[in-house]
């Protein structure tokens, strides 16, 4: 039984996803979500006690890998310019294969009105920009960047263009390759 609620839980977790993604917060229901699990309404609420409650399981999906990236980076390392390029390719590949998740990181305007849901998005993309922030700190050390680099506004302009070339690839209907015109505009940011 416990195995069937976890796996209930996380069909629950995908299909407000992918409601959320289709019909943005408004049409996130759990009424909509019930009838595209085939189950009753109550059920869902068997799992998640709010509607907040599933837009918090939601953020935690789009974090799922956050932990696992920065690990793979200390384990295995990789510094500077390195870890700067797993952690783009990284990301971009996490987007591109799930783009439904890449809805989470457009609706931080959402997340703003309510100060649990927006605390928790703030410490997921501040998590991810200080990882970035220390890998172009290291660069630098490294002489991977000119020394007339300013840290901070190299990791916004690396963090910007995953951003903001994310963003015009949902508008297009994720039409191009994400992860490679993403590493194209770093390489450009690089110099190189």
């Amino acid at each position: 039984m416990y195995k069937a609620v976890l796996k209930r839980k996380e069909r629950i977790t995908i299909a407000a996803i992918d409601l959320f993604d289709e019909a943005g917060i408004n049409g996130l229901t759990t009424k909509e979500i019930a009838n595209r699990q085939n189950i009753t309404e109550p059920a869902v609420y068997k799992q998640f006690s709010s509607k907040k409650e599933i837009v918090t399981a939601i953020l935690d999906r789009y974090a799922n890998f956050d932990d696992e990236i920065k690990n793979t980076i200390v384990d295995n390392e990789m510094t500077g310019r390195a870890g700067i390029e797993y952690f783009v390719n990284s990301y971009t590949e996490y987007y591109q294969n799930y783009p439904q998740i890449t809805t989470a990181m457009f609706s931080f305007d959402m997340f703003r009105y309510d100060a649990q849901l927006h605390e928790k998005m703030t410490e997921i993309m501040k998590k991810r920009y200080q990882v970035l922030f220390f890998l172009v700190t290291e660069a630098k050390e490294k002489n991977q960047f000119s020394r007339d680099i300013d840290v901070q506004a190299m990791t916004d302009a690396v963090f910007g263009i995953i951003c903001s070339t994310t963003f015009m690839w949902k508008l297009d209907g994720c039409q191009f390759d994400l992860k490679q015109r993403v590493m194209k505009g770093i390489k450009c940011i690089f110099g190189s």
